[in-house]
């Protein structure tokens, strides 16, 4: 899954560094690439923490 967003985060970075100003690149890094890779790791670690904290309470 991390590959995907390897690929993910690299396909952005290109596409931003293909725009016309400073600020359109900014905001593709922002809008396509940081906001989406903060919520997929958010989702992620929430599973994790409610799986670990799940396996803490039968143990």
């Amino acid at each position: 899954m991390y590959l995907v967003l390897i690929g993910w985060l690299y396909f952005v970075l290109m596409l931003a560094v293909g725009q016309n100003s400073i600020v359109q690149s900014v905001l593709v890094l922002l809008f396509l690439g940081v906001l989406p890779t903060w919520l997929w790791l958010w989702i992620a670690g929430r599973k994790r923490r409610r799986r670990d904290a799940d396996g803490a309470d039968g143990a």
